[in-house]
């Protein structure tokens, strides 16, 4: 699967879309690109060097032999409780999940897990449906991604604090930051730290 995540990854880093990707590499329909990048379609031997070519790297890159940066340190195994639902889009509520857990054999120092629901995190490889590890912690530096409660609704943002404002901002040039001024403060509160991503494969 590191080779379909790295075809992902490595198409987003250059800004290209799905249907860009399948321009460059022959195929008629952005589907196809869709499913490969999921894992649903098997890629022939041959086609990798195209890939590579199409993405501006090498076959071993997407091969896996050398790791492309990321925001966050990707998970692999271990178990955390999953305890519902984020918005990486328009704050929603959380939505408990009873009995749903995710296991990563990498110590991320989290303490639970969060499943995302939107697309304003993808620049920093955050993907609808992926799991976000959160780390309980009330502050975070100015620039981090945080795990945001307003008004009983949940959001996953980089937070900015600064002396009459504090601002939400995504991770796509699609959504607009949300402001909170000064005298609402208190209807806030950052309830923990993404310190760590897996990717969610369909």
């Amino acid at each position: 699967m590191e080779l379909y995540k790295n075809i992902r990854n490595r198409r987003i880093e250059l800004g290209l879309t799905q249907e860009d990707l399948a321009k460059k590499i022959g195929y008629r329909s952005i589907s196809t690109i869709a499913k490969i990048e999921r894992g649903i379609n098997d890629i022939p031997q041959s086609k990798i060097k195209a890939f590579a070519e199409a993405l501006n790297t090498t076959p071993s890159q997407l091969m896996g032999d050398v790791d492309f940066p990321h925001n966050l340190q990707p998970a692999k195994y271990r178990k955390y409780k999953v305890l519902g639902n984020i918005a990486c889009g328009s704050p929603i509520d959380a939505v408990q999940e009873e009995g749903e857990y995710l296991e990563t054999d990498l110590n991320v120092h989290a303490d639970y897990v969060l499943k995302c629901q939107g697309d304003s995190m993808i620049n920093a490889r955050i993907f609808d449906g992926d799991y976000v590890f959160i780390r309980e912690q009330a502050e975070v530096e100015n620039g981090e991604i945080a795990a945001v409660w307003m008004d009983n609704t949940v959001t996953l943002k980089r937070f900015y604090r600064y002396d009459e404002y504090i601002e939400l901002r995504a991770e796509n040039p699609m959504f607009k930051p949300i402001i909170i001024h000064e005298t609402d403060f208190d209807s806030i509160r950052i309830i923990g730290k993404a310190v760590a991503c897996q990717f969610w494969i369909k």
